[in-house]
């Protein structure tokens, strides 16, 4: 366990080497999304909105993992739609800014509407950005290594 003390105490090192994991990461989002961050944000708010609470209430719980229940489309039917201006509150981003990017991630068929201000991720983009979002995992865990280490061997002296 992870003691949130040790951790303060050498807060300027986590932060360093959480940092370069943010700041690398922002350059792949940035890359990814051909310089578009601003889209990458509102498609990632759209989709955690569409899927939080479901995930929370059966995806963490089921002894299938979540994994299987998507692949088998058991979400789809829980899925809780959103409009653009929810987005741009939550996100500050202004309005009429997140209504544009809806209109182009609708056009790649990344969203998809439903209805006026109902809004839903597709899986075209969990298909697209597969092999990143493993990526993404495999230097989180590497990170997160990093900071335990750090804390560990910090906390003995």
């Amino acid at each position: 366990m992870l003691d949130r003390n040790k951790m303060r105490e050498h807060h300027f090192e986590v932060t360093f080497v959480l940092g370069r994991f943010m700041n690398e990461h922002f350059i792949r989002v940035y890359k990814a999304f051909d310089g578009d961050i601003t889209a990458a944000i509102v498609l990632g708010t759209i989709g955690q909105y569409n899927y939080q609470r479901y995930y929370a209430e059966v995806g963490e719980k089921s002894a299938d993992g979540f994994h299987q229940l998507v692949a088998k489309g058991e979400h789809i039917a829980h899925g809780r739609t959103c409009n653009a201006m929810s987005i741009s509150e939550s996100t500050g981003i202004p309005r009429e800014t997140v209504r544009r990017k809806i209109r182009a991630l609708i056009k790649k068929g990344w969203l998809k509407q439903l209805g006026p201000d109902k809004l839903v991720v597709t899986s075209l983009p969990a298909r697209h950005f597969a092999e990143f979002n493993l990526e993404t995992l495999e230097r989180f865990h590497s990170a997160a290594q990093d900071v335990l280490r750090l804390v560990q061997r910090r906390g003995r002296g």
